[in-house]
């Protein structure tokens, strides 16, 4: 028998079941306040966690292209990193500012030729691997918790099981990912220095 990936529901009605609240049926409509911040505090810490750039949420070699009137180059509005290929585009350092590539080192928006770089985009909940569900689920129950409830013996979660969930994360992101080939790249490792064992520790 399959057991289906943990949904956006499922893990706020988890969070809510931390402090002691009843489930809620649908995440639409009028919810209760508390059911509110808790989907609140799981968005939160899904972008959190989705910006350290992971094999689903990265993309390599993505081309950016200039807008032909302006020569400006719009980015998408679930960009949460970007990291432009330094050895492709020596004579720019292209920097995110807002929704725009801005060109530091000549200090203009404009750009001469499009940019190739590597992304972060944020994936929704149902988007994401089941790892990566179950510890943005269980580190969004910890801050929940820590923002409404004083006594620690009413905690669900530890940092013990945070730290679990994330080395399984990191484990299951290491298989998926061929870092062989993109280690071999100097201008990929600023995004990928989260693969790193030393960050599987809670960030």
């Amino acid at each position: 028998m399959s057991i289906a990936a943990t949904t956006e529901l499922e893990s706020v009605n988890i969070m809510l079941a931390a402090i002691g609240e009843s489930p809620v049926n649908s995440l639409t409509g009028t919810l209760p306040v508390d059911a509110r911040l808790a989907q609140s505090t799981l968005t939160e810490v899904n972008k959190d966690v989705q910006s350290e750039g992971w094999s689903f949420n990265t993309e390599i070699d993505v081309t950016f292209t200039r807008d032909g009137a302006s020569k400006q180059i719009a980015l998408p509005t679930d960009i949460l990193r970007i990291d432009p290929n330094i050895h492709q585009h020596p004579s720019v350092d292209a920097i995110q500012r807002g929704l725009k590539l801005y060109d530091r080192l000549n200090n203009k928006f404009q750009f001469d030729e499009d940019i190739i770089c590597t992304a972060v985009y944020f994936r929704t909940f149902d988007e994401i691997p089941e790892p990566a569900r179950r510890y943005i689920t269980i580190k969004a129950a910890r801050v929940f918790v820590d923002r409404l409830v004083s006594d620690d013996g009413l905690r669900t979660y530890t940092q013990q099981d945070e730290t679990r969930a994330r080395a399984i994360l990191m484990e299951t992101d290491l298989s998926n990912a061929d870092h062989n080939v993109l280690r071999g790249d100097p201008s990929l490792t600023s995004v990928f220095d989260t693969y790193s064992p030393a960050n599987a520790l809670i960030r």
